[in-house]
């Protein structure tokens, strides 16, 4: 399974857009819009998640419970997909700081912040099957999560064009402490 072409066709597959788009209410082209946001913030954050103690047990159960998702044809992958499910991974990925980075996605893109959560809602389980995948294939030990998400970061960089992901984590981590929620915060209501 190659990584980087899953994340491109995320981003960049019409046909897999213009559905996403149909199942959120918003064009393709908005949706690629919050997508090319969207795939790189749940991306840092699963990696955050992989190298912190708490979170790094629960994130490996999730991928084992992942592991055969049928994640090879994205688009009908996408047809089966179980927002609220969905819904609930994006709980666990983005944890307290959910609601600050839908909002930061609304404001970013122009739709609305039901129209944000349910394409996130729809991103996440396709991350989440992908890495359940790749650590099955590569037999990634829970001890070594945080590889696994490197790996992906690296694979969206790739996919990108690199850059992506420091625009994110600046937009998303302005002090560098660590915490995406003080930023957040700032930038919503105008804090240094």
């Amino acid at each position: 399974m190659d990584l980087q072409n899953m994340l491109q066709e995320i981003m960049k597959n019409p046909n897999l857009l213009k559905e996403m788009g149909n199942k959120v209410g918003a064009s393709e082209k908005e949706v690629q819009k919050a997508a090319l946001i969207g795939v790189p913030t749940l991306v840092e954050a699963l990696n955050r998640n992989a190298k912190n103690e708490a979170s790094k047990e629960s994130l490996a159960r999730a991928l084992d419970n992942h592991k055969n998702d049928d994640v090879d044809n994205l688009e009908s992958f996408l047809g089966k997909a179980d927002m609220n499910d969905g819904n609930k991974m994006l709980g666990h990925i983005l944890g307290q700081d959910r609601s600050n980075v839908e909002n930061r996605i609304s404001t970013s893109t122009g739709l609305g912040g039901s129209q944000v959560q349910s394409l996130l809602s729809l991103l996440a389980p396709m991350l989440m099957g992908m890495l359940g995948k790749k650590k099955k294939e590569e037999n990634v030990s829970d001890h070594n999560i945080g590889s696994l998400t490197d790996t992906l970061k690296i694979s969206l960089g790739s996919a990108t064009g690199g850059g992506i992901l420091d625009l994110v984590k600046g937009m998303l981590d302005k002090d560098n402490d660590g915490s995406v929620m003080d930023d957040l915060m700032g930038g919503l209501f105008g804090k240094k």
